[in-house]
């Protein structure tokens, strides 16, 4: 488009040609002209009673090209915008992962406590149960961040361009 640009700029500058030619007349012709002849022209063109075509033309190549700049540029942003925001919810997922981790270790902790006292006859069913549930619900968290945290991976991949 910068080049459309440039020409249409060039097309408002003047222009001048030079044209010749040299010959021989034939022997016995009837003409006016002496045996050998040679003639020169120059035609210049100046594009001033144009009506501002020329200048229209160029301001409409040069706001095309401007406007597909501006689309280039909103292209790459929105690359980088998704890549990042990609990135972010990798990263987020990752931390979500550890987090979840360690709630399943407490979860653990928590019901090999309340199995014990409850083998000791300290606590209820009702206590192991409701650890067992904890235990159940931290390892169901943790298998959902795995999931969210591979699932943000190949996203991230795909934003970025990495074959799958």
């Amino acid at each position: 488009d910068q080049d459309l640009a440039h020409a249409a700029r060039d097309q408002r500058l003047p222009t001048i040609f030079a044209v010749g030619a040299v010959g021989v007349v034939p022997e016995g012709s009837a003409t006016h002209f002496e045996h050998d002849y040679a003639a020169v022209g120059v035609n210049v063109n100046l594009p001033v009673f144009t009506g501002g075509l020329y200048y229209a033309r160029q301001k409409e190549a040069e706001l095309r090209a401007a406007a597909t700049e501006a689309t280039l540029r909103d292209l790459e942003n929105n690359v980088i915008r998704d890549v990042q925001l990609a990135w972010f919810a990798a990263q987020h997922a990752h931390e979500r992962l550890s987090l979840t981790a360690s709630l399943l270790e407490n979860a653990d902790a928590a019901h090999q406590l309340a199995q014990s006292r409850f083998d000791q006859g300290l606590s209820s069913i009702i206590e192991l149960n409701q650890a067992e549930i904890e235990q159940t619900n931290a390892e169901i968290a943790h298998a959902s961040a795995e999931f969210d945290y591979r699932i943000s991976r190949e996203f991230l991949s795909y934003q970025i361009g990495e074959s799958l």
